[in-house]
C-alpha cells in the first residue's frame, strides 16, 4: 500500500527520532518504570503530542494514515512512548474536540497539544465506584485502578455509570481540583515505564461543565473513541512486531553456531518468513482501517479486524522472536523479551480480541 510523499517524510523523520533519541533511554525507563516525560516533551515539540488536534488550537491535525505510521516507527523502538502518545489524543483530546462544547474545548485543546497537560484515561470496566446523585448531579466514592498514563497526574477522562440507568455520561477531571488524584503506578507485566496506574475518587463531585456531549449519552462517545483507537493502538502492535522482526533478523545473522550464522538454519529462516508474512498482512489492514477513516467511510469493522489481527500477530512474532534468540530471549539483556510483553497489553486494551470478534460479526448482521 502506496504512502503519500508527505506521510513518507513523516515516516522518516520519526524513524530518525525514535533510533537518535529513543533508542538511548528505552532500556533504561524500563528498569526504572520511570514514566517517559523527556520523550513527550521532544515530541511536543515536534508537534507530534497534539497529532489528533487542529491547527487552530496549536496541534499537527495528522490524518489518521499520517498517524499511525508515527506510533508505528516509535513502537519499533519504545512502546509505551508511542501508547501515552496514543492515549493522549485517541482518549482525551479526540472526544473533546468530537464532543467537547467550546468552553471546554478552548481549556484544553491547547495545553494538550504543547504538552502542558497530558491527558488519560479511566477504563470503565475497571470503575469501582459508588456513585450517588445531589442536587446539583453526582458525587463519586472510590478508585479505578487501570487508568492509562496515570503516571502524568494530568486531567483524565472519566465514563461515570448513571445510577438506575442504562447510559453513562462522560467527564473530563482535573486531577486534584475535584476530588480526584493518582494513587500509585501499576506493576503491569509489559508497558511498564507508560504510567498505566491507579485513581482515587473522595467525594468527587464533577461540575455540570465538564461533560464531554450530553449527559446519559456517554455510550456514543465511548463508541466513537474505541473505534478511533482501535486503529492507533493496532499500529502499536505493529510496530512492535517489526521491530522484534528486526532485532531477531540482526542476531540471526551475527549469532554463530557449528560454523555457520543461525539465519542459514531451515527452521530460523522458516521463523522469519512466517514473521515477515504476518508483518505484511497487519500493515495492509491498519493502513485500511486509516484511510478508510480518513475518507470519511465506516470504519468500525474495519478497525476492530485491524486491532484483532495485529493483536494477534504481535504475540505470535514476538514469541518467534525469542525462539530465534533461543534461551538469551528470555532474558532482559535482549529486547525481544520487553516486546513480547508489552504485545500482550496491547492485544487487550481498550477492547478484548473476543470484544473485537463480536464487533466484526455484528458488522455483517
Amino acid at each position: 500500500m502506496k504512502l503519500s510523499q508527505e506521510c513518507i517524510l513523516l515516516q522518516t523523520e520519526l524513524k530518525k527520532f525514535a533510533q537518535q533519541v529513543l533508542a538511548d533511554k528505552v532500556d533504561e525507563l524500563e528498569k526504572s518504570c520511570s514514566f517517559p516525560i523527556d520523550n513527550i516533551k521532544r515530541l511536543a515539540e515536534m508537534g507530534i503530542l497534539g497529532a489528533v488536534i487542529p491547527e487552530a488550537h496549536g496541534g499537527a491535525a495528522l490524518d489518521t494514515i499520517g498517524f499511525a505510521v508515527v506510533l508505528e516507527e516509535l513502537s519499533k523502538v519504545c512502546a509505551s512512548t508511542a501508547f501515552v502518545v496514543a492515549v493522549h489524543n485517541a482518549f482525551f483530546a479526540y472526544p473533546i474536540l468530537k464532543f467537547g462544547n467550546e468552553e471546554l474545548q478552548k481549556k484544553y485543546l491547547a495545553k494538550a497539544a504543547s504538552g502542558e497537560y497530558l491527558g488519560g484515561f479511566a477504563l470503565p470496566k475497571t470503575n469501582e465506584f459508588n456513585v450517588k446523585k445531589t442536587d446539583v448531579g453526582y458525587c463519586i466514592n472510590g478508585k479505578n485502578r487501570f487508568v492509562l498514563s496515570a503516571a502524568a497526574n494530568g486531567p483524565i477522562v472519566t465514563v461515570i455509570d448513571e445510577p438506575r440507568s442504562n447510559d453513562t455520561s462522560v467527564y473530563v477531571l482535573d486531577s486534584g481540583g475535584t476530588g480526584c488524584k493518582f494513587s500509585k503506578q501499576s506493576n503491569t507485566i509489559g508497558l511498564k515505564p507508560a504510567g498505566i496506574g491507579e485513581y482515587s475518587f473522595e467525594n468527587c463531585c464533577p461540575p455540570a461543565n465538564s461533560i464531554i456531549g450530553q449527559a446519559m449519552q456517554g455510550t456514543k462517545v465511548l463508541s466513537e473513541m474505541q473505534d478511533y483507537a482501535r486503529i492507533l493502538l493496532a499500529s502499536i502492535s505493529l510496530g512492535i512486531a517489526q521491530g522484534a522482526l528486526e532485532a531477531a533478523i540482526k542476531y540471526a545473522k551475527e549469532r554463530v553456531q557449528f560454523g555457520q550464522t543461525i539465519i542459514d538454519f531451515g527452521m530460523v529462516r522458516e521463523h522469519i518468513a512466517e514473521m515477515l508474512v504476518k508483518i505484511e498482512a497487519t500493515r495492509h489492514l491498519v493502513y485500511d482501517a486509516a484511510l478508510r477513516r480518513d475518507r470519511g467511510e465506516e470504519y468500525r469493522s474495519a478497525a476492530a479486524m485491524a486491532k484483532l489481527f495485529a493483536g494477534q500477530s504481535a504475540t505470535s512474532i514476538t514469541t518467534a522472536a525469542i525462539q530465534v534468540y533461543g534461551g538469551y530471549g528470555y532474558m532482559k539483556d535482549y529486547p525481544v523479551e520487553r516486546y513480547f510483553r508489552d504485545a500482550q497489553m496491547i492485544n487487550v486494551i481498550c477492547s478484548t480480541p473476543d470484544e473485537d470478534k463480536e464487533l466484526i460479526v455484528k458488522g455483517i448482521t
